[in-house]
């Protein structure tokens, strides 16, 4: 049977007589000055550990941009779609700077939404990506 060698680690110091003394836990005292949670465990099977680097971290961290884009982009379109109705239905001839507005408004809108719409179909794997290329690593 092997003894296992307990260390003993101050709890607190100060100074008596121009010299350090240390404070250490009583054994089996307990809830005396312990600091910190109780900890308890439970035996894993196996247990897989993965390397990440910082490029990754930082886009698991930021999650991915691509819902922001398909936000935008549906809320765009669908104000350009409002607009295009209001200009169909409408009649604007009396009123040319009305009838301007609008259309600069639809223009934008479905210019600005589409580019968005590609932005997202770009992006929607990244996050995705980077977990598969952290998980390949296992295999390889």
């Amino acid at each position: 049977m092997v003894k296992l060698e307990s260390k003993k680690y101050p709890v607190e110091s100060e100074m008596k007589d121009g010299k350090p003394v240390e404070n250490y836990l009583k054994k089996h005292a307990p809830n005396q000055g312990e600091v910190g949670p109780i900890i308890k465990s439970a035996r894993y099977d196996s247990l897989e550990l993965f390397e990440v680097s910082e490029s990754e971290l930082t886009i698991i961290e930021r999650g991915s941009p691509s819902s922001t884009y398909l936000n935008f982009a549906i809320f765009l379109v669908s104000i350009a779609i409002s607009f295009l109705t209001t200009l169909l239905t409408v009649d604007l001839k009396d009123n040319i700077v009305l009838f301007t507005v609008y259309l600069v408004i639809c223009v934008i809108g479905f210019m600005v939404g589409i580019f968005l719409t590609i932005l997202w179909i770009r992006s929607k794997n990244e996050f995705s990506d980077v977990i598969k290329k952290i998980r390949g690593r296992m295999e390889g």
